[in-house]
């Protein structure tokens, strides 16, 4: 009857490590999944499929708004940014666009519109934070954040795009041929952007921001999002000499191939902060100018004057408010 007991008591006993053993075995299996999920940890960014690297930290807020701080927009888009810290007030600007932002403040100024924002401009451990998903039109950028791979995505809209959808479950490799590796499991239908040809294979960016290579086969058709906006350069050449409003010009000689411009003064800024249009005078001088310089196929900046108590308001922003 002891033997009997040993016997059972032994089987109880492998039992019960086999089960550890199960146990463990999906411990491990479950840490090594989760630890591939989570392969992504540390924040990455992806600038015209380019990863870069930022100064400071990068703010994503539980509305995943992104705040990158004024040094790295001025790395990245804006080299002129201006912070005025009196005024607790920034200036930005891109091309043709133009945004002024107060700290803490909901609303900005945003291609002189007034718009809500997202986020605000703030101060983090001394630096100057800005709510970048809210100037993606200011910079021209299409802004996407993934949870999964914990990775920000950010291209120029001036940048031709072109995308197409994934027909047969696939693994994206990292590079092309026998020896590679898996970067990313795409289904049937998952969209990529389409970066290169290569050979039987096509360069892609994936939703979750990794680049490798697919087959072409089994791609659909591609289709174009955006075409490449080309801004074509023309030589500035300003004729100073003919600059001076006063008097009776002849015809000029101007190269055709160049901007030709004249910068007379049309404007002047008195000491209350007040925009005088001279062209508004009374006398013909200004109209005559204008003619002559509209015959001569010659185009008018015109400049501003201003009394030196001005300078001190032209410091803020907020303060150029000029009106007649």
């Amino acid at each position: 009857m002891a033997i009997k007991n040993r016997k059972i008591n032994k089987r109880k006993v492998v039992g019960l490590i086999a089960i550890i053993v199960v146990i463990l075995f999906i411990i491990i299996i479950c840490y090594l999944i989760n630890k591939k999920n989570n392969r992504y940890k540390d924040l990455s960014i992806l600038l015209n499929d380019e990863q870069v690297k930022t100064i400071n930290s990068v703010v994503i807020d539980e509305n995943d708004n992104i705040f990158f701080s004024k040094d790295d927009v001025q790395k990245f888009f804006d080299g002129t940014i201006y912070y005025n810290e009196v005024e607790e007030e920034l200036i930005t600007t891109c091309n043709t666009h133009v945004a002024l932002l107060k700290l803490d403040e909901k609303y900005a100024s945003i291609n002189d519109e007034n718009v809500e924002l997202k986020g605000t401009l703030k101060t983090i451990d001394g630096n100057v934070y800005m709510p970048l998903t809210d100037l993606q039109i200011v910079y021209d950028l299409e802004i996407k954040y993934s949870k999964k791979s914990n990775r920000i995505i950010i291209d120029n809209i001036n940048n031709k795009k072109v995308e197409a959808k994934i027909l047969k479950i696939t693994n994206v490799k990292n590079k092309r041929g026998i020896f590679n590796s898996n970067l990313e499991k795409l289904i049937i239908g998952d969209t990529v952007v389409i970066l290169d040809e290569a050979g039987s294979y096509k360069k892609v960016r994936t939703p979750l921001g990794n680049i490798g290579y697919v087959k072409s086969k089994i791609l659909s058709e591609e289709k174009i999002i955006r075409e490449d906006v080309k801004n074509e350069k023309q030589e500035l050449n300003v004729y100073k000499n003919y600059s001076n409003i006063s008097g009776i010009y002849d015809d000029i000689q101007v190269d055709a191939s160049k901007l030709n411009v004249v910068i007379p003064t049309f404007f002047y800024i008195d000491k209350n902060s007040k925009v005088l249009d001279r062209t508004m005078s009374t006398t013909a001088t200004y109209s005559v100018y204008k003619t002559w310089s509209d015959n001569n196929n010659l185009q008018i900046l015109p400049s501003l004057e201003n009394n030196s108590t001005v300078s001190t308001n032209l410091l803020s922003y907020s303060r150029k408010n000029f009106s007649n």
